[in-house]
């Protein structure tokens, strides 16, 4: 589960899960959310993605940005999100999304994610996530 928070400049993103794999894709998804209505958007296209950090938080922050390249050199929005985390902080995903058209809806333009505001917070639930896109 996301939500957007308020920020004076950027966008400010809450993320709350029972797991990791679902702190990034809830995340990924919060992250396409800002750019297009993404419940549009078809997965005909995949994308693998692998990174590793040496925590959770650099790993997030990885996550997000090479999905801001993606969008970007590909061209595309993405919709679909499938992720193991596996020990040592790495991870393994599928994404799944379409080129981008002229008919899409364009919301915000998502430029980098940021270390700004950046927490990770265990709760009993499971985890709190706080993030800023630049946006």
């Amino acid at each position: 589960m996301y939500e957007f928070l308020d920020h004076p400049s950027e966008a400010l993103i809450r993320v709350t899960g029972k797991t990791h794999e679902e702190i990034f894709i809830d995340s990924a998804e919060a992250l396409f959310e800002l750019m297009t209505n993404t419940k549009q958007i078809q997965p005909d296209l995949h994308f693998d993605v692998e990174l590793a950090a040496p925590d959770a938080l650099l790993l997030l922050v990885d996550w997000l940005n090479q999905l801001i390249f993606l969008h970007e050199v590909e061209n595309v929005f993405l919709c679909e999100f499938q992720v193991q985390i596996r020990p040592g902080w790495n991870l393994k995903a599928k994404t799944g999304g379409q080129k981008i058209t002229a008919d899409q809806e364009r919301r915000l333009h998502a430029k980098s994610a940021t270390y700004g505001l950046l927490q990770w917070n265990e709760t009993s639930q499971g985890h709190q996530v706080q993030f800023v896109i630049d946006v």
